[in-house]
């Protein structure tokens, strides 16, 4: 029998084994953060925005498990107790996929809430570039213009397709997603969705200048139960359907 004070070789094997795999992991660490901060840095933004530390983190269980199971399984499987080599298949099986899942999803979240998340669908540019347009008078243009909205400008004002939005919002959401990657929209795009005033009076209704203005008292009531919307006397939010160009590939046949 081995004396009290010495450890198993077993153990001792996989205790190194243990190190060598979190040298393995560190470098990639550090490459993976210094990933995301690169991309904050290209993107224009302070630091590392949120979406990006998910993601760096979902990346950097993904690969942790693959490296973990590669080593656990072909390299020192023979030379580690049973327990713990059952204990890094859990680690590499379960507990790291559920980080690299839940890192991915919330990234997903994250991201889904940026301007150029929205831009990167082709037939959203003309919307966002009227936005951008400081000579456009529509209603995304002013807000964007004013810096009424300071980030995230689209998602603030469609909320309703997020997480915490209405069935119908994402009902919408869903039919437009569906739409898209099919090919099968018509131009020119018309909404057809429901949008909830509480998109607007959600932010104007509680400030003074909303308050002073003698017909949002008299419509309140009609506003809040959408038969009156406030693009009726704000104008359009978009360019209308005739001032957007075809998307390429969907014109009319002559």
């Amino acid at each position: 029998m081995l004396p009290e004070t010495q450890t198993p070789p077993s153990r001792s094997r996989a205790a190194a084994a243990a190190a060598r795999f979190a040298l393995w992991l560190a470098p990639l660490a550090l490459l993976l953060v210094a990933a995301t901060a690169s991309r904050g840095a290209e993107g224009g933004s302070a630091g590392v925005s949120e979406g990006q530390l998910l993601r760096g983190a979902g990346l950097f269980a993904a690969v942790s498990a693959l490296i973990l199971l590669v080593l656990a399984e072909f390299v020192f499987r023979r030379r580690m107790a049973r327990g713990t080599y059952h204990l890094l298949l859990l680690v590499g099986l379960f507990m790291l996929p559920v980080i690299a899942i839940l890192g991915a999803s919330a990234t997903v979240l994250e991201e889904t809430k940026t301007v150029a998340s929205c831009n990167s669908c082709h037939i959203m540019h003309p919307f966002v570039n009227d936005m951008k347009d400081p000579s456009s008078a529509t209603l995304a243009a002013r807000h964007y213009k004013n810096g009424w909205i300071p980030d995230h400008q689209c998602y603030s004002c469609h909320t309703t397709y997020g997480v915490h939005g209405t069935l119908e919002g994402k009902r919408d959401g869903l039919r437009h997603w569906l739409l898209y990657v099919t090919g099968t929209w018509k131009e020119p795009i018309n909404y057809k969705g429901s949008y909830p005033n509480i998109n607007c009076t959600g932010c104007h209704a509680g400030t003074p200048k909303f308050q002073r203005v003698p017909s949002h008292a008299a419509l309140n009531r009609y506003l809040s139960k959408d038969q009156v919307g406030c693009i009726t006397c704000h104008g359009p939010s978009h360019p209308t359907p005739l001032e957007r160009p075809v998307t390429p590939g969907k014109e009319a046949p002559k």
